[in-house]
Protein backbone atom coordinates (compact mmCIF):
# COMPACT_ATOMS: atom_id res chain seq x y z
CA UNK A 1 0.00 0.00 0.00
CA UNK A 2 1.01 3.80 -1.15
CA UNK A 3 2.46 5.71 1.69
CA UNK A 4 -0.38 8.31 1.27
CA UNK A 5 -2.64 5.57 2.43
CA UNK A 6 -0.67 3.67 4.99
CA UNK A 7 -3.14 4.39 7.83
CA UNK A 8 -5.62 3.82 6.33
CA UNK A 9 -8.11 6.65 6.92
CA UNK A 10 -11.64 6.39 5.79
CA UNK A 11 -14.89 7.12 6.61
CA UNK A 12 -17.40 5.85 4.95
CA UNK A 13 -21.06 6.69 5.12
CA UNK A 14 -20.56 10.06 8.02
CA UNK A 15 -23.26 12.18 8.31
CA UNK A 16 -22.54 15.90 9.23
CA UNK A 17 -25.07 18.72 9.70
CA UNK A 18 -22.35 21.05 8.03
CA UNK A 19 -18.78 20.60 5.71
CA UNK A 20 -17.25 22.05 8.67
CA UNK A 21 -18.01 19.42 11.12
CA UNK A 22 -17.32 16.82 8.04
CA UNK A 23 -13.82 18.23 7.60
CA UNK A 24 -13.47 19.02 11.53
CA UNK A 25 -13.69 15.10 11.46
CA UNK A 26 -11.03 14.22 8.66
CA UNK A 27 -8.54 16.90 10.33
CA UNK A 28 -9.54 15.07 13.68
CA UNK A 29 -8.44 11.69 12.64
CA UNK A 30 -5.10 12.84 10.62
CA UNK A 31 -4.31 14.70 13.54
CA UNK A 32 -5.03 11.47 16.26
CA UNK A 33 -2.50 9.60 13.93
CA UNK A 34 -0.15 12.41 14.49
CA UNK A 35 0.20 13.21 10.62
CA UNK A 36 -0.98 16.97 11.00
CA UNK A 37 -0.38 19.59 13.15
CA UNK A 38 -3.07 21.25 16.03
CA UNK A 39 -3.28 24.22 13.14
CA UNK A 40 -4.40 22.08 10.37
CA UNK A 41 -8.04 22.13 10.92
CA UNK A 42 -8.03 25.85 10.64
CA UNK A 43 -5.79 26.01 8.00
CA UNK A 44 -8.15 23.80 5.77
CA UNK A 45 -11.07 26.09 6.60
CA UNK A 46 -9.22 29.04 5.90
CA UNK A 47 -8.04 28.09 2.55
CA UNK A 48 -11.59 26.67 1.60
CA UNK A 49 -13.00 29.77 1.85
CA UNK A 50 -10.12 31.56 -0.46
CA UNK A 51 -9.41 27.88 -2.71
CA UNK A 52 -12.87 26.32 -3.16
CA UNK A 53 -12.17 22.31 -3.97
CA UNK A 54 -15.57 21.37 -5.13
CA UNK A 55 -15.38 19.37 -8.27
CA UNK A 56 -19.14 18.37 -10.01
CA UNK A 57 -17.68 15.20 -11.55
CA UNK A 58 -20.05 13.27 -13.99
CA UNK A 59 -23.24 14.10 -11.52
CA UNK A 60 -20.37 13.50 -8.52
CA UNK A 61 -20.03 16.10 -5.88
CA UNK A 62 -15.97 15.44 -4.95
CA UNK A 63 -14.34 17.95 -2.76
CA UNK A 64 -10.51 17.52 -2.69
CA UNK A 65 -9.71 20.42 0.64
CA UNK A 66 -6.16 20.37 1.69
CA UNK A 67 -3.74 23.15 2.86
CA UNK A 68 -0.07 24.41 3.40
CA UNK A 69 2.47 21.52 4.08
CA UNK A 70 3.51 23.25 7.26
CA UNK A 71 1.14 22.24 9.17
CA UNK A 72 1.70 18.55 7.68
CA UNK A 73 4.07 15.93 9.72
CA UNK A 74 3.23 12.74 7.60
CA UNK A 75 1.59 12.84 4.20
CA UNK A 76 -1.27 11.11 4.09
CA UNK A 77 -5.06 11.27 2.32
CA UNK A 78 -8.15 10.76 4.09
CA UNK A 79 -11.46 10.14 2.89
CA UNK A 80 -14.71 10.47 3.26
CA UNK A 81 -18.31 9.32 1.81
CA UNK A 82 -21.20 10.94 3.10
CA UNK A 83 -24.81 9.85 3.48
CA UNK A 84 -25.85 12.93 2.61
CA UNK A 85 -24.66 15.41 0.38
CA UNK A 86 -22.95 18.89 1.45
CA UNK A 87 -22.47 21.80 -0.08
CA UNK A 88 -19.41 23.22 -0.96
CA UNK A 89 -18.00 26.32 -3.13
CA UNK A 90 -17.13 24.82 -6.85
CA UNK A 91 -13.60 25.08 -7.61
CA UNK A 92 -12.90 28.38 -9.73
CA UNK A 93 -15.43 30.17 -8.55
CA UNK A 94 -16.41 32.17 -5.38
CA UNK A 95 -19.79 31.19 -5.34
CA UNK A 96 -21.35 28.67 -6.89
CA UNK A 97 -22.47 25.76 -4.60
CA UNK A 98 -21.95 22.14 -5.55
CA UNK A 99 -23.30 19.29 -3.35
CA UNK A 100 -20.78 17.37 -2.41
CA UNK A 101 -20.67 13.40 -1.44
CA UNK A 102 -17.03 12.62 -1.25
CA UNK A 103 -14.28 14.19 0.13
CA UNK A 104 -10.37 13.30 -0.44
CA UNK A 105 -8.65 15.28 2.59
CA UNK A 106 -4.79 15.48 1.51
CA UNK A 107 -2.22 16.24 3.86
CA UNK A 108 0.75 16.66 2.07
CA UNK A 109 4.49 17.76 4.01
CA UNK A 110 6.22 18.37 0.24
CA UNK A 111 4.98 20.91 -1.64
CA UNK A 112 5.47 18.94 -5.20
CA UNK A 113 3.17 15.92 -3.66
CA UNK A 114 0.07 18.65 -3.84
CA UNK A 115 0.11 18.83 -7.44
CA UNK A 116 1.17 15.11 -8.35
CA UNK A 117 -1.98 13.62 -5.87
CA UNK A 118 -4.33 16.32 -7.00
CA UNK A 119 -3.73 15.08 -10.88
CA UNK A 120 -3.63 11.72 -9.95
CA UNK A 121 -7.02 12.26 -7.83
CA UNK A 122 -8.63 13.68 -11.18
CA UNK A 123 -8.02 10.75 -13.55
CA UNK A 124 -8.79 8.09 -11.67
CA UNK A 125 -12.20 10.38 -10.86
CA UNK A 126 -12.57 10.54 -14.97
CA UNK A 127 -12.60 6.95 -15.30
CA UNK A 128 -16.26 5.24 -15.80
CA UNK A 129 -17.78 4.02 -12.53
CA UNK A 130 -15.38 4.96 -10.13
CA UNK A 131 -17.41 7.53 -8.00
CA UNK A 132 -20.23 5.32 -8.28
CA UNK A 133 -18.15 2.66 -6.28
CA UNK A 134 -16.85 5.09 -3.99
CA UNK A 135 -20.14 5.76 -3.54
CA UNK A 136 -21.47 2.50 -2.09
CA UNK A 137 -18.67 1.53 -0.64
CA UNK A 138 -19.05 -0.33 2.50
CA UNK A 139 -15.80 -1.08 3.99
CA UNK A 140 -12.24 0.15 4.68
CA UNK A 141 -11.03 -2.98 2.43
CA UNK A 142 -12.96 -2.11 -0.43
CA UNK A 143 -11.67 1.55 -0.76
CA UNK A 144 -8.34 0.41 -0.40
CA UNK A 145 -8.65 -2.14 -2.98
CA UNK A 146 -9.94 0.33 -5.53
CA UNK A 147 -6.87 3.00 -4.29
CA UNK A 148 -4.65 0.47 -5.36
CA UNK A 149 -6.24 -0.98 -8.51
CA UNK A 150 -6.08 2.73 -9.61
CA UNK A 151 -2.34 2.92 -8.31
CA UNK A 152 -2.30 5.44 -6.26
CA UNK A 153 0.73 6.45 -4.59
Amino acid sequence: MSLFFDHQLALLNQSFATKEEALQKLSEELRKKQCVTDDFYQNIIRREEVFPTGLAINGIGVAIPHTDSQYVNESQVAFMSLKKPLPFIEMGTNDKEIDVSLLFMLALKEPHEQLEMLQQLIEMFQKPGVLEELLTLTTETEYLAIIKKYGLH
